[in-house]
């Protein structure tokens, strides 16, 4: 599966420079007020005190926050500097399909809404997985595409009519940093393209759609037997 932002993750990336400062007033409204409790299903993995968790597309970190609670310890990665530079711990400035740590080197890895903001959907999985130690687990939730046409085309104008309003009603006047998501649902692969890469690469716990095919989430081990 060929797929990602390509060309456009370089506009896009931009945009992330500028949001931090509403980025969670804008992100919270958009998703009617869900987005934080999808993120909060990262703490059903099997956390230890001591762990370490790169948290892949990190932002201004609020799933370190989370898993922090925890005793444990996390390296937030962003390609955005100034959304780094509203967190705290280890931050790490990268792309996914570029990482700049060991094979095998974190016990989890998450990725709370940032795998749709790949450049190359292939790479970053690979890249990510070869990361983990053996047993451990990769969390994704993510801006999905789902398969059917009717879901697809009522979600595009919640993106197209709905998301502005709410943006707008949230954030003032720049609400307009968040029109690229309606490029981002277009760019990506359906869901089930992207399950079907995730479950040859990991042995999955869980794959669900939520908010008709908008968001998925998964859940899925790198086995001990096919660890690089």
């Amino acid at each position: 599966m060929k797929s990602g932002l390509g060309r456009l993750w370089f506009y896009l990336s931009q945009v992330y420079e500028q949001v931090p400062r509403v980025y969670d007033k804008g992100s919270d409204a958009i998703s009617l007020w869900q987005v934080r409790r999808w993120r909060m299903e990262a703490l059903k993995l099997p956390l230890r005190p001591g762990d370490l968790v790169l948290d892949a597309g990190s932002g201004k970190g609020a799933m370190s926050d989370l898993l922090r609670r925890f005793g444990v310890d996390t390296v937030m990665l962003d390609a955005s500097f100034n959304m780094l530079a509203q967190g705290t711990g280890d931050r790490v400035q990268g792309v996914f399909e570029s990482l700049p740590f060991r094979k095998g080197v974190f016990d989890h890895v998450v990725m709370g809404f940032s795998l749709h903001a790949s450049i190359d959907y292939d790479l970053t999985l690979s890249n990510l997985r070869g990361s983990i130690k053996s047993g451990g687990r990769i969390f994704i939730v993510s801006i999905g595409r789902p398969s059917s046409r009717v879901k697809y085309a009522l979600c595009l104008a919640y993106f197209e009519f709905v998301v502005p309003v709410l943006a707008l009603l949230s954030t003032g006047k720049e609400f307009s940093l968040f029109f690229g998501l309606k490029t981002i649902y277009q760019n990506n692969p359906e869901n089930e393209s992207v399950r079907r890469q995730l479950d040859g690469l990991f042995e999955t716990v869980e794959f669900r759609e939520i908010a008709l095919g908008t968001v998925f989430k998964y859940v899925g081990v790198v086995s001990v037997s096919s660890s690089q």
